[in-house]
């Protein structure tokens, strides 16, 4: 079972893109976001997209993701 969050969760929403696959683009999505938002908690992907070459082959996968924290000092503020 997850471990309950005690707290303010704020959530954003963010596109993630790869021109891997659509998992690479929730990764990337989430490890930029990583780099200016601490306490990550979870990432629900509620749509995805595919950009199409010429040739018919996918060339870009896209994710368009809610990311979720915990605000920092909100844990205090439940004592």
């Amino acid at each position: 079972m997850a471990e309950q969050v005690q707290g303010v969760v704020k959530v954003i929403e963010l596109v993630g893109s790869s021109p891997n696959s659509f998992s690479d683009a929730v990764k990337s999505a989430v490890k930029t976001a990583a780099h200016s938002v601490r306490n990550i908690q979870g990432v629900e992907v509620i749509g995805s997209t595919a950009d199409v070459g010429g040739d018919g082959n996918l060339t870009l996968y896209k994710v368009h993701c809610k990311v979720a924290f915990v605000i920092e000092g909100s844990e205090e503020s439940l004592s």
